[in-house]
């Protein structure tokens, strides 16, 4: 087995020198044309002729210059895919670890359909079962927006720094990746927008800040408005600063948005949220003669009610900002599968994408899939008994 295994590696890395594949179809095809029609002519020119000397040394040149030119395109490729598959390696270990931390949060491995199989049939004979949250399975929404912070510092840079050896298709997914995640970011700063940070980034800028860039001299001689908008745009630099270090640490983001449902119940909440508002009676216009535009008298009312209306603007967008991450990471998680295809056919991480790709598949009877099978049913029997019992009492 292991022996198979090395040849089938051997093999892919041999297969680097074929790939891609349209320059060398294309050298072959042009080859196959000029040859043919030099073997026309020389089919057609009276053999010893000056003419059919000439046609015959053209086409041993031809030959041969076939055979050199698809020998050093294959060298050429070889070098290249060797050199991209060191340079990415922690590209595919960042989507072979994605895949499978996927299965198992989503109880696709044999071993967890086994345990899964025990405490079906614990239910079936009347066991009453309570699951915890922790160990529910996830859909694949909830295990892309878990991974976000593992995933997409290695996107990144691999999409900035290594598109050199990428493929087209490989570049598309990728840029689409980024793309979503901007979009998320997007949702958190959003709701910063609406906290006093940003309000205080904008008129109480910290300009004691400026003195860790200029030197007291130039400060000393800034005009006052200089001072602060320079202090406030420093501020909102530190905002964006703030929304990556929170999306980049899954602690951070799972707090800092644990009021927000990110899964495809989220999605599928925001759609019917959709259709209640769509069949309700529409709402009559807002009379603004009534409304009061007027300021507050001081800034700390002002501020109190910005915090107010901020919070109530917040919860009543919960649901659609619970929509628009989710539907990113579900896309996010579409391009990942893509990606997951064109690694299949690398040395090693295809192999490993693969066999985790097939986990959901694979039958329960493997030596550790039944040893947790049966393991589950023993606890679950004593379970079950504790039950009956208490139930007769």
């Amino acid at each position: 087995m292991r022996l198979k295994y090395r040849l089938k590696e051997a093999l892919r890395f041999l297969l680097f020198a074929f790939y891609p594949k349209t320059t060398l179809i294309a050298c072959v095809i042009f080859s196959v044309i000029v040859i043919t029609m030099l073997g026309v002519a020389m089919a057609l020119a009276p053999e010893g002729s000056g003419f059919y000397n000439i046609v015959f040394t053209l086409t041993t040149g031809a030959v041969a210059s076939f055979f050199v030119s698809f020998v050093v395109e294959l060298s050429n490729n070889y070098r290249h895919n060797k050199l991209a598959w060191y340079e990415l390696k922690e590209y595919y270990s960042t989507i072979m670890k994605f895949e499978k931390h996927k299965q198992i949060m989503m109880k696709l491995t044999p071993s967890q359909r086994a345990v899964k199989k025990a405490h079906e049939e614990f239910v079936a004979a009347g066991g009453i079962e309570e699951i915890d949250e922790y160990d529910q399975s996830k859909d694949v929404i909830q295990v892309t927006w878990e991974q976000l912070p593992d995933i997409m510092p290695i996107f990144k840079q691999t999409f900035n720094d290594k598109k050199q050896f990428l493929s087209d298709i490989e570049i598309d997914k990728l840029e689409s990746v980024i793309s979503e995640y901007k979009q998320i970011q997007s949702v958190i700063h959003d709701r910063i927008l609406m906290s006093p940070m940003f309000y205080d980034a904008l008129n109480h800028p910290d300009e004691n800040y400026l003195a860790s860039i200029y030197p007291n001299d130039i400060l000393k001689n800034m005009p006052a408005w200089i001072k602060k908008y320079m202090s406030s745009t420093e501020s909102q630099k530190a905002i964006d600063r703030y929304v990556e270090a929170i999306l980049s640490d899954f602690t951070l983001l799972s707090q800092y948005m644990e009021n927000y449902e990110i899964s495809q119940k989220g999605i599928d909440a925001y759609k019917d949220e959709l259709e209640k508002v769509e069949a309700e009676v529409e709402l009559d216009d807002i009379d603004y003669d009534e409304v009061d535009f007027s300021e507050p008298e001081d800034e700390e009312t002002y501020r109190r009610q910005s915090e107010i209306m901020n919070k109530q603007m917040e919860l009543e967008e919960i649901s659609f900002s619970s929509w628009v991450i989710s539907e990113s990471c579900e896309k996010i998680a579409v391009s990942i599968d893509v990606l997951e295809q064109s690694i299949m056919k690398k040395p090693y991480y295809g192999m490993m994408l693969k066999y985790f790709n097939n986990s959901a598949n694979k039958s329960i009877d493997d030596i550790t899939s039944i040893s947790a099978n049966e393991y589950e049913k023993r606890q679950l029997d004593k379970k079950l008994k504790k039950q009956k019992e208490l139930s007769e009492k």
